[in-house]
């Protein structure tokens, strides 16, 4: 019996406490735009961000664009030979728009769309008439630059510091 509880605690232990399970970040409770993944997303110290950055900046967002768009999710072959969709899901794509404050890195325009790329099938979050610390950066084939999960973007209340650090590495 006393074999059996130590299983069942050990497992229930593992389980609960030392399972790799996401933990849902935005900028409102905490210091992060993205989910963060044990051993997948990394915290970067200022320098790091900015230099891996395209564009840094603190902006609101000022408006919010949302697209929809059906792909397939299972697929067969059909009598011609080709794989055709047989099944369809949602999906979503966020673009937000922020009138910039201040500008560290980057397009001195007075507006940036920033795509919201998915990392894990869930994007950064931004609210309507926030201020953030934004870090993006473009893709190989993309339009607009994206929050990447990898960034120190954050809500302007955890900002602080960065904004220090990063007023003395654009001083130079």
């Amino acid at each position: 019996m006393k074999n059996l509880f130590t299983l069942l605690t050990f497992i229930f232990c593992g389980v609960v406490f030392g399972q790799q399970k996401p933990i849902p970040i935005d900028s409102i409770h905490s210091k992060r735009l993205c989910v963060a993944y044990p051993g997948m997303t990394k915290f970067q110290t200022t320098k790091q961000a900015f230099d891996e950055s395209e564009f840094v900046f603190v902006g609101q967002v000022t408006e919010i664009i949302r697209t929809e768009k059906m792909e397939g999710t299972d697929y067969e072959e059909n009598s011609d030979g080709k794989i055709v969709p047989i099944d369809y899901e949602p999906t979503f794509e966020y673009w937000y728009v922020f009138k910039t404050e201040k500008i560290f890195k980057g397009s001195e325009n007075e507006k940036i769309k920033i795509h919201a790329r998915k990392f894990s099938g869930i994007p950064p979050f931004f609210q309507l008439n926030k201020q953030y610390l934004v870090y993006a950066k473009k893709g190989e084939n993309q339009e607009y630059p994206y929050v990447y999960c990898q960034g120190n973007s954050c809500h302007i209340e955890y900002a602080e510091k960065q904004i220090a650090e990063l007023k003395i590495l654009t001083e130079k």
